[in-house]
């Protein structure tokens, strides 16, 4: 991977780099596993019209959905209450490992409840909504950073520390983080996925 196109404290650059490939999890990957899910990102990339300003559910459905299935999400809950009232705290998604896990989830009719047998919890912007600041529109007043920080500490309270993981991402940057990192709001670890692709092929326009 092109070291300008990730950036983050939450791995050192040996692992992402080198170290990774030691891990078991990967080592389960193929050549051809790979290959095949780069080519279907790539494809799914190219075909979001990136030079346009897509909407929140645009770049949800047609962009992030696609990528996540594409690296193994099959199994998640969509807008799941972190709260028992309100409507305050409402994560995009809830990922499970297996299908087991999304029906031990599914039995509990509280939704709150199905946060302790996930895997992570994912939050999505619009196309290249800036991912530390707010904006001036008016469904925009809270940073999506701030916003995820909120549900990892409140996640982590529901679940005992049983999920600590989140994804963040407005299509173009995609931001993993780990509530039992040192500074949650720091070490986080980011791809610039537009970078990475055109560091495979021509490079296209992506800036925010």
């Amino acid at each position: 991977m092109v070291s300008s196109a990730y950036r983050g404290s939450l791995f050192t650059s040996d692992f992402v780099e080198s170290s990774i490939v030691d891990l078991h999890d990967w080592q389960a990957l193929t050549g051809h596993d790979l290959n095949a899910i780069r080519t279907t990102i790539n494809g799914v990339f190219a075909r979001f019209p990136t030079s346009q300003t897509p909407n929140e559910a645009t770049t949800e459905n047609d962009l992030i959905w696609p990528i996540l299935r594409a690296l193994g999400w099959e199994q998640f809950l969509t807008q799941q209450n972190l709260t028992a009232s309100g409507r305050q705290d409402v994560p995009d998604a809830l990922l499970f490992i297996d299908d087991a896990a999304k029906s031990r989830a599914n039995a509990r009719p509280e939704e709150w409840r199905r946060y302790e047998f996930g895997a992570a919890l994912v939050e999505s912007k619009r196309w290249l909504r800036p991912l530390d600041r707010r904006s001036e529109k008016r469904d925009e007043i809270t940073a999506p950073s701030t916003q995820m920080l909120r549900y990892l500490r409140r996640v982590d309270d529901l679940t005992n520390g049983n999920l600590r993981w989140g994804i963040l991402t407005n299509g173009l940057r995609w931001r993993l983080y780990y509530s039992g990192a040192q500074s949650i709001a720091e070490d986080f670890f980011e791809i610039d996925l537009g970078l990475y692709l055109a560091s495979k092929a021509s490079r296209v326009d992506c800036s925010p």
